[in-house]
């Protein structure tokens, strides 16, 4: 029965494979069979002619082979290359639109970084790759990158999330926070790196920290003019209440010159509360901001001779000052209220913490654009561990004993100079006095 096997034959390829069994010629077809277990098979069958001395057909030879393993070997494989190509354009996918940068670094050099990662440091994949990766980040923070990286390579234990700063060319400087991995990158050591752009983040750790380290600075501050207060207003407060108390008692019994002098303590106590408070509210004032420069022609030498007449009124040792001037000759652009506190203020330290037999010198001069002042005295100094503190508010030196003052002068000084688009520097020793050097943008007009 030479045919029985066509009824084992797939329906749809029977009349191809009767063909190919009828044909003269040589030829080959692939088909499907049906074994009596049912299994299906796939057969490649191929028909040679064979053909006499004088060219007569003598008979056709077919050649059968069950090629069902290939087929089906091929369409396992054909799968697993759809799946991984499918993987892996999801995987790209996956990876080229995170919200994190990654990075592949060997031998010191950027192997693949995806598109946040360029993001993140401002560059193009060719010059990502063109230099070591060092190159890219921050020159402050390269020993600390670089060495936790040589220690990773190594196998040792480094942590796995810190932080650095990037900047590139003209790109804004970033902080980034990395992760990072150890792995094998064609067969070769390699680092696979997490970035997470952290600048937001850092800034607002930083600004909280301000607020909170001026939140506390604000409470010192308070705790101080408490203290300040409650210790400065005392003294003179004691003094106008045995002053009046005495007046009410014996007033009418005390002669006319010892009721002056009384009359006068009441008036030096009420005038250094009055001075006092004026302190405390110019220092509100400066920190709220509504002190504003305000230059106008100055003739700098008329100016100095008004301001320290009226300081001699108010100060008895203010005949101490001996003053000189040099370059002042033209008119400058200055602000007159600035630069009286500034003067009142360091020639009224200079004079408090200092022997009543010592002078105190008080040179001006005018340089370029600047009006240089210049206050030495031979005092108490400022001991080195004050220097850092001597411009804040109710500040005072640890030498300062029981000598009368709020700690405020110095900082309205340091408050009006910056005003005045200025600076100022302080030189002293324990024991051998204090020179401030103050230095004014003041132009010629």
């Amino acid at each position: 029965a030479p045919w029985l096997w066509l009824q084992y034959v797939d329906m749809g390829e029977r009349e191809r494979v009767l063909k190919l069994q009828t044909s003269s010629s040589a030829r080959t077809e692939d088909y499907r069979v049906r074994r009596p277990s049912g299994e299906v098979a796939r057969l490649s069958q191929r028909a040679l002619p064979m053909h006499g001395p004088s060219g007569e057909l003598l008979r056709i030879i077919h050649l059968a082979t069950n090629i069902t393993w290939q087929v089906d070997t091929s369409k396992q494989l054909r799968v697993e290359i759809d799946k991984r190509q499918d993987s892996e354009a999801k995987y790209r996918a996956v990876v080229e639109n995170v919200s994190e940068g990654i990075l592949v670094t060997a031998a010191g050099r950027i192997l693949y970084a995806n598109p946040k990662a360029l993001e993140f440091t401002a560059l193009d994949e060719e010059t990502a790759r063109s230099k070591p990766f060092i190159e890219f980040i921050h020159p402050e923070d390269r020993a600390m990158v670089l060495d936790k990286h040589m220690r990773r390579l190594r196998g040792e234990v480094v942590d796995n999330h810190y932080q650095f700063r990037v900047q590139h060319g003209d790109s804004p400087l970033r902080w980034l926070e990395i992760s990072a991995v150890a792995f094998e990158w064609e067969g070769q050591a390699a680092t696979l790196n997490f970035l997470t752009d952290v600048t937001a983040k850092r800034q607002a750790d930083q600004d909280m920290l301000k607020a909170l380290a001026h939140e506390r600075e604000l409470s010192e501050l308070k705790s101080r003019f408490v203290a300040v207060a409650s210790h400065e207003f005392r003294t003179p407060l004691a003094a106008i209440l045995s002053s009046v108390e005495l007046l009410d008692a014996y007033g009418p019994s005390f002669p006319a010159e010892e009721r002056r002098e009384l009359l006068g303590q009441i008036k030096i106590a009420v005038a250094r509360m009055t001075g006092m408070v004026e302190q405390v509210l110019l220092t509100s004032r400066l920190e709220l901001g509504t002190f504003k420069f305000d230059a106008k022609p100055l003739a700098v030498p008329e100016w100095l001779i008004r301001t320290m007449a009226e300081f001699e009124l108010g100060n008895r040792q203010g005949e101490r000052v001996s003053l000189t001037c040099d370059g002042l000759d033209a008119a400058r652009a200055a602000d007159q209220q600035l630069l009286r506190h500034v003067v009142v203020n360091l020639l009224g330290n200079a004079l408090k913490y200092s022997d009543p037999d010592t002078p105190v010198t008080f040179e001006v001069s005018g340089v370029g654009d600047y009006l240089h002042l210049r206050i030495s005295d031979q005092g108490i100094g400022i001991p080195e561990a004050d220097l850092p503190h001597l411009f804040g508010s109710f500040h005072r030196g640890t030498n300062v004993g029981n000598i009368a003052g709020t700690g405020i002068g110095l900082h309205i000084v340091k408050e009006c100079v910056d005003l005045h688009q200025g600076t100022i520097e302080v030189s002293s020793q324990p024991g051998k006095g204090a020179t401030f050097n103050v230095r004014l943008f003041a132009p010629l007009v």
